[in-house]
């Protein structure tokens, strides 16, 4: 995750998606995490994350077109 997330996010903002949540599920360790949301992760949802919660985080963040 410290790899590839950040290399996802410069290749989306390089492609001019600006505008798109870059949402991480699975193992992370909470030391990593300051750093992928700094580095334009939107969301890290770790293991036991209810899906209503990751559903109410996208409604919030994502914007109808």
């Amino acid at each position: 995750h410290n790899t590839l997330c950040p290399r996802i996010v410069d290749l989306l903002r390089s492609n001019g998606m600006d505008d798109t949540l870059v949402l991480v599920g699975g193992i992370v360790p909470q030391e990593d995490i300051a750093t992928l949301k700094s580095q334009g992760v939107s969301e890290i949802f770790l293991p036991g994350t209810s899906t209503e919660d990751i559903v109410t985080f996208i409604l919030e963040n994502v914007r109808p077109q």
